[in-house]
């Protein structure tokens, strides 16, 4: 990397940052005179108890403006386009409750700008530490002033009482967010930096402290030592690209930070990349930004541990020397261009797309996932067609695929007696979870193939399986069949959302089982084989991996364009 000399103790680094976010900037809806005689809807979006506390809130106000027409409104974490236009042609003013994860806060905020943008006054109920979301997400959509309030604890923490109890202070401040032109909350987001920064020192090593301190104080980092993005570094990385450096890559999600190649090439910079690892930073980061809604949010924005997962397949693989045999998803030498690819893609998250904690990744606990998960997959072992020729390209092509993870599983099975057994085997010890879009209505227009499984088998389960006469499909196909788990134990963790009328209706019989039928009968823990993808990878023991994954995987070809090919 650039040093400076004890001479001249001083570096200048690019801000990584994105130049612009969203959309351009819309205006609140005009608020409202007086609620007197207004009708004011109630948009709940099925969160536990946003019902108690959106009916608490307006009881309140019905009190005060006896006059008022207050409608409730029940939805999905995502309003469906029949609601909103429900709404927005019955009501006046509205309120919509509850932020209290990451997904659905965006949602909330994102269906909230809807209606600003077409004359209704909103305002949300957000828990506290969802702020960052809020406001971020309202850039996103042109709409950085969008308005909100914060209750001190989340929903789904408390009892029906507790939250009534906490919503009742809510009501004076949500009346002047729909009465007063001015009531504008004050932004939890950051201002910007400079386009060039200096830093200096005593020596050198004391000035790359101090770039890397104000970094990492910036929340512009991952923790670990970055390498510094000096103009000529840059310049270095740009020069090899056939790209303009202003050339738009992606409007990357959640926060839709305008994405050009000298951005990334910062990033890319930071996490030590060779313009070839770049290209494929830039596959992946199109890719991200391809994941159909509603899931686009939640797969980055979740309150639950998701994290994007990069395969690189083709030539470009071997010849960058991205691993994909033993431990290829872990540290050491082999795995250094994994390292660096998964770095730079996540640093882009960070700095281009606000995936910054407490502001749009609002993570409860974590998960080392986020560091680093970049692949190769196993061709050379492989008995089976790679996984992106599956997808329509051609072997020799180079391609990215985006596999947005949700846990991973060793799932080892120390012999078996035939390949169809091992497959069943496979099947029996994949976990299995509450495969929301399978059963529940969660998320607006989903369609229930969201949920499910990336299996890493090693070569010789691979090629046992395929001796054995099946193509991939067809493994993917019996999988599926047999990770069949008791009703009973399928339904447990989706109980409350049974409570709450959220059941999809061709699953509600589930629930009327007896307990000892609901013990006896098992159902697919997932909708279709489409769910169950295999990849092979990781070196010849028999110790195979599972992934959880939510929404469909993307793939993307590597290319020299900064946008992709059409």
């Amino acid at each position: 990397m650039d040093m400076v000399s004890a001479e001249n103790t001083s570096i200048e680094v690019l801000n990584p940052t994105a130049d612009a976010y969203g959309e351009t900037a819309s205006s609140l809806a005009p608020r409202l005179e007086s609620l007197d005689g207004k009708v004011i809807g109630l948009l709940w979006n099925g969160k536990p108890l946003g019902d108690v506390a959106l009916k608490t809130v307006g009881g309140l106000i019905k009190e005060r403006y006896p006059t008022a027409d207050v409608r409730f409104f029940p939805g999905t974490i995502r309003f469906t386009k029949e609601l909103l236009a429900q709404a927005e042609a019955e009501c006046d003013a509205v309120i919509t409750c509850a932020a209290d994860c990451g997904a659905c806060s965006s949602w909330l905020i994102h269906d909230s700008v809807y209606l600003e943008k077409r004359g209704v006054a909103s305002v949300s109920i957000a828990s506290k530490g969802f702020e960052g979301d809020c406001e971020a997400t309202g850039a996103a959509f042109g709409m950085p002033n969008i308005r909100y309030v914060v209750v001190p604890r989340v929903y789904n923490a408390l009892t029906s009482e507790q939250a009534a109890e906490q919503s009742r202070p809510l009501v004076e401040q949500i009346i002047r967010m729909l009465t007063v032109e001015d009531a504008d909350n004050v932004s939890v987001l950051e201002g910007g930096e400079a386009a060039q920064l200096t830093f200096t020192g005593s020596d050198p090593i004391e000035v790359l402290d101090n770039f890397n301190e104000f970094y990492l104080s910036k929340d512009w980092g991952d923790g670990y030592p970055l390498l510094a993005p000096t103009a000529e570094r840059v310049e270095r990385l740009l020069s090899v690209l056939q790209a303009n450096r202003d050339d738009l890559v992606c409007f990357l999600p959640p926060g839709m930070g305008h994405v050009t190649v000298e951005k990334v090439a910062v990033n890319a910079t930071m996490a030590g990349c060779s313009p070839d690892e770049t290209l494929v930073v830039m596959a992946a980061l199109r890719a991200i930004s391809k994941c159909p809604p509603p899931l686009n949010k939640p797969v980055l924005m979740s309150t639950s541990a998701y994290a994007p997962m990069i395969l690189v397949n083709g030539p470009i693989a071997q010849r960058l020397k991205v691993n994909g045999a033993r431990c290829c998803l872990g540290p050491g030498k082999n795995n250094q261009a994994n390292i660096r690819i998964g770095r730079a893609v996540a640093l882009c998250l960070r700095n281009l797309a606000r995936w910054i904690p407490g502001v749009m990744d609002l993570d409860s606990i974590g998960t080392a996932r986020k560091f680093n998960l970049c692949l190769a997959e196993n061709e050379a072992d492989s008995p089976w067609e790679p996984y992106h020729v599956s997808q329509g390209y051609r072997p020799d092509d180079d391609a990215v695929t985006i596999f947005h993870t949700t846990g991973d599983w060793d799932i080892p099975v120390p012999g078996f007696i035939d390949p169809y057994q091992l497959l069943k085997a496979l099947a029996c010890k994949t976990p299995f979870q509450d495969a929301v879009s399978h059963l529940v209505e969660a998320l607006g227009h989903m369609t229930g193939y969201e949920d499910g499984r990336l299996l890493l088998i090693n070569p010789e389960q691979a090629k046992a399986i395929a001796e054995g006469g099946f193509t991939k499909n067809q493994a993917e196909r019996v999988i599926h069949q047999h990770i069949r788990p008791r009703v009973s134990d399928l339904i447990e963790p989706i109980r409350s959302r049974w409570r709450d009328g959220l059941v999809r209706k061709e699953y509600r019989w589930l629930f009327e089982l007896s307990p000892e039928a609901a013990k006896q009968e098992s159902i697919p823990a997932f909708l279709g084989s489409q769910c169950i993808k295999i990849v092979v990878a990781g070196s010849h023991t028999p110790k195979p991996l599972a992934v959880g994954t939510l929404a469909p995987p993307i793939t993307e070809p590597v290319t020299n364009e900064a946008g992709g090919r059409p």
